[in-house]
């Protein structure tokens, strides 16, 4: 996936650094190393970057990007259509979420590097913290909330929690399936049940 439309270099320069990034580490990885995979000399990199910090404020620009495209945007449904809201539409918008966030390549990518460089470089453990808890939380938790709205049910007191009961299994699961591959079939299907469990327990019959 091309990371930025730009000249061509530039979007090798960037692809190739994530690649490099999310694999080593960004303090592993030098310009010498970048252009080497780019198959440029140092001095032709620095025509279009003037460091490998530039490089990574890019990437994480992009990702950024990419990231808010793929929240749930649950406000752009009505109030009527929140209140048909039924299992298989739940369950929709929480997989299709769920799916650009194992899938995109750019998302994936920079969220790895993130967990690599968290105890390392404070602006990526922010960004960590930030995309992986405080916006899921915080997007869980308005979704539920207007969601028990419209359909009539009294939204509880500890709805915090009750956000982070909802998001927390599907972040540790997407986490595991970017280690271990192998687990992404089973991991849908748990997270599946999951939803199921809180769509039973919280919205069933209303």
């Amino acid at each position: 996936m091309v990371i930025i439309r730009r000249t061509n270099t530039k979007e090798r320069i960037l692809k190739e650094s994530l690649r490099l990034f999310s694999s080593l580490g960004y303090h592993a990885v030098g310009v010498e190393m970048i252009a080497a995979a780019v198959k440029v000399t140092p001095p032709s990199l620095y025509k279009h970057f003037k460091g490998k910090q530039e490089i990574l404020d890019d990437i994480i620009e992009q990702a950024d990007k990419n990231y808010q495209e793929h929240i749930f945007h649950f406000d752009t449904f009505t109030t009527e259509e929140l209140r048909d809201f039924d299992f298989e539409k739940f369950c929709e918008a929480t997989m299709e979420h769920v799916d650009n966030v194992l899938h995109d390549e750019v998302v994936k990518s920079v969220r790895k590097l993130c967990m690599i460089e968290q105890f390392r470089n404070e602006e990526l453990r922010l960004m960590h913290i930030n995309n992986t808890y405080v916006e899921s939380e915080e997007t869980a938790k308005n979704f539920l909330s207007s969601l028990m709205k419209a359909k009539g049910i009294e939204v509880p007191p500890n709805i915090d929690h009750l956000a982070r009961v909802f998001v927390a299994p599907l972040i540790s699961t997407v986490d595991r399936c970017y280690c271990d591959p192998d687990f992404e079939k089973e991991g849908i299907e748990y997270i599946k049940s999951h939803v199921k469990y809180i769509w039973n327990n919280y919205f069933k019959d209303k």
